[in-house]
């Protein structure tokens, strides 16, 4: 009776730290998460300074805008595997996600030679994409928060531009 009781304690015990373990383990995969969702906000305020840095330099490394575009789509796409794999993403979240991967398909790509030309009309769209990333709030030396709904907002608000 004694060997039972006492199986039993450490057979608690163990549930116990295993129950610990798994949340702390859920715990870590969401701040990992919040952190992939960070980059991609800080690669959205690289892409409006890689911009302004082109304007600036006459496009003379137009290719590294399209390069930071290709990033942002990357970034994207990882945010919504992860987030379905690891079940930490939402269905408000996956549109916000997949409305911005839109917003993003309609800029040149990036052909993976690092030779892109640029007409004058993609040049314009760029630059309009820059005045819209910093009208929202993703710009070097602008302020931005990584909570998902103000992600979100911003998201909606660089949509309808």
């Amino acid at each position: 009776m004694k060997i039972k009781n006492i199986v039993i304690i450490i057979s608690i015990l163990l549930n116990l730290g295993l129950i610990a373990y798994i949340y702390s383990r859920s715990d870590h995969m969401e701040d990992v998460y919040s952190g992939m969702s960070f980059n991609l906000q800080h690669e959205l305020i690289q892409l409006e300074g890689s911009i302004g840095y082109q304007i600036e330099k006459d496009w003379s490394e137009a290719d590294t805008v399209i390069e930071k575009i290709e990033d942002i789509n990357e970034d994207i796409d990882t945010l919504m595997d992860t987030g379905k794999a690891l079940a930490l993403i939402s269905e408000e979240q996956e549109e916000d996600l997949w409305n911005l991967s839109r917003y993003f398909s309609q800029f040149p790509t990036y052909s993976g030679y690092p030779n892109t030309d640029l007409t004058a009309s993609d040049m314009n769209e760029l630059v309009e994409l820059r005045n819209n990333l910093r009208s929202v709030g993703w710009g070097m030396h602008v302020g931005y928060s990584g909570d998902w709904d103000s992600f979100s907002a911003k998201i909606y608000e660089l949509i309808r531009l």
